[in-house]
């Protein structure tokens, strides 16, 4: 019984010690990806930090890509979030060996938590494994509080890390600021990324439940998408997103401001709709199906007589 014992917890070290090891192996791989991009960024004149994104993110599978991206917006995760855990778990399915624990499959699920958010699919299967992922990181909170529900995963803080070091990588760069329409006088920093990343969606359709531009966008969604695009995490709803962002009366509104409206839809919440100030009394606004993403008065017709107040985000 001892060298039974023994052998277990021989073999969960093992595990550990080879997860580690991987994570080294891909920290050193990110940081050499990282140097060659910035010698080519310098005698090339591109960005460093462009490049060395989309270097990065060539090695995500092409046919995997939107089947990340739709099942991360099924609940409002970072997308780069979920590709990280589908490198560091399996390599995107390269590496799909059993572990010593009996982790399955792509997403590396205990044949008991497959069963559980599997909905009777194939863990093999990228496109079942990544929309069990997902149901399993929105179920721990990942839409709210990324660190807690990667935790949840994997109970490692060196997992944390590694996963989120990975999804840095993978990030989209913000738009290109100079671009950006009238109004956009915020200056540099996290407003004008704000409202440049918005107004960079203006056109698209309006989904409910949307938040990302393979899936169009709510107007919640699209505010979560905008800001977690420049690393802040906001919650899903108007609601949830007025209780995170700090009071504003609207002499002091600046662009990038969140503008929130009352009762625009029957709900048990009185904050049922939510747009992205971008200044001269406009907002970026995704209104409701069958519209688009667009810019529009914030303060006058329906919209005014149902404006709540407004909230500044904590970067």
């Amino acid at each position: 019984m001892q060298r039974l014992l023994l052998a277990l917890v021989l073999s969960d070290l093992g595990r550990d010690a080879l997860k580690v090891a991987t994570g080294i192996g891909l920290a050193i791989f990110l940081a050499l990806a990282f140097t060659m991009s910035s010698v080519a960024a310098l005698v090339g004149g591109a960005s460093p930090s462009a490049s060395a994104a989309g270097a990065a993110a060539g090695e995500i599978p092409p046919d995997q890509l939107p089947a990340i991206r739709a099942a991360a917006a099924s609940c409002g995760l970072p997308w780069d979030v979920l590709a990280a855990v589908a490198r560091v778990e399996s390599e995107f399915g390269r590496n799909m060996r059993t572990s010593s624990a009996g982790a399955i499959g792509y997403g590396q699920f205990l044949p008991s938590t497959w069963a559980a958010y599997g909905e009777g699919g194939d863990p093999y299967d990228y496109r079942d494994a990544l929309r069990a992922m997902a149901r399993y990181l929105c179920a721990s909170g990942g839409a709210e509080d990324i660190r807690r529900a990667l935790f949840a995963y994997n109970r490692a803080d060196w997992y944390v890390d590694l996963v989120l070091s990975v999804a840095a990588q993978y990030r989209e760069p913000a738009p290109n600021l100079a671009a950006s329409g009238p109004g956009d006088n915020a200056g540099d920093g996290l407003p004008s990324r704000a409202v440049a990343l918005a107004r960079s969606q203006i056109g698209k359709p309006y989904v409910w439940g949307g938040a990302s531009p393979e899936t169009s966008f709510d107007c919640s969604g699209l505010v979560q998408w905008v800001y977690g695009q420049a690393s802040v995490r906001l919650p899903r709803t108007a609601q949830q997103q007025y209780g995170a962002t700090a009071r504003v009366s609207r002499d002091d509104l600046q662009p990038g401001d969140l503008l929130f409206f009352t009762r625009t839809y029957p709900s048990s919440e009185p904050i049922t709709h939510v747009g992205i100030y971008v200044g001269d009394g406009q907002m970026v606004n995704a209104t409701t199906p069958g519209d688009v993403v667009r810019v529009m008065p914030a303060f006058s017709g329906f919209w005014g007589a149902h404006y709540a107040g407004a909230g500044r985000v904590r970067g």
